[in-house]
């Protein structure tokens, strides 16, 4: 409700043989009512319609408006039987076979917070002006992390993550697709790495550790 007291504002602006009338005074009441509830309807229009602070289906809104919406589609693994590094692979008695042309991968639904981050991220990309500083910020957005973008040449990037990444993070970057890059340019290599925890060689200066201590990047 508003913080507002519409009822007191014109009660103190009555005259004063006016103060003790019960029935002015229960009119002004009910007119304080109803101005309180608009006022606080035309709060929350003005508040909860927005990405930070909206939920559900003021939310939905919002997508509508960028473009997205909070249904993913192929952005979870089922799990099926499998080996290691294939997709949502699970061990004996744990999954089940999949079956020839079976789709292995589901539908996700975003709760609110998720599905905040990915419209701040579609909202980036439907403004970007394509540059690497764009690219580098539309990383940061879907993972809160160090990011490493380098050109390879022939219209080429390479990007890495500094941090560990799970399944579903990768699944659902995939799905979505939000990453900013400038027309015509590809990329060569994803992968990911642990941040102060990386292998490299000492020439590259950049912190990196050695043989038997280092771990190596992933692609993705």
């Amino acid at each position: 409700m508003s913080s507002v007291n519409y009822t007191k504002q014109m009660q103190d602006r009555l005259l004063m043989q006016f103060h003790s009338s019960p029935v002015l005074n229960g009119v002004l009441a009910a007119i304080g009512r109803e101005l309180e509830e608009l006022t606080a309807v035309y709060d929350d229009l003005r508040d909860l319609r927005w990405i930070d602070t909206g939920e559900g289906q003021q939310l939905d809104g919002c997508g509508e408006i960028v473009q997205q919406s909070r249904t993913i589609k192929q952005a979870i693994a089922i799990a099926f039987f499998g080996f290691d590094g294939q997709t949502g692979a699970t061990g004996f008695s744990q999954g089940r076979i999949r079956k020839n042309r079976e789709a292995y991968l589901t539908s996700a639904k975003l709760a609110d917070a998720e599905y905040r981050q990915i419209l701040w991220s579609k909202v980036a990309k439907n403004t970007t002006d394509g540059t690497a500083e764009s690219t580098i910020d539309s990383l940061y957005r879907l993972y809160a992390a160090k990011i490493v973008v380098a050109e390879t040449g022939n219209a080429k990037i390479r990007i890495a993550i500094g941090r560990e990444l799970t399944e579903a993070e990768i699944l659902l970057a995939n799905a979505l697709n939000l990453l900013v890059r400038a027309g015509g340019v590809g990329i060569q290599v994803k992968s990911y790495f642990i941040d102060g925890s990386a292998f490299g060689f000492s020439n590259q200066n950049q912190g990196y550790l050695g043989f038997g201590t280092g771990i190596l990047a992933k692609e993705f």
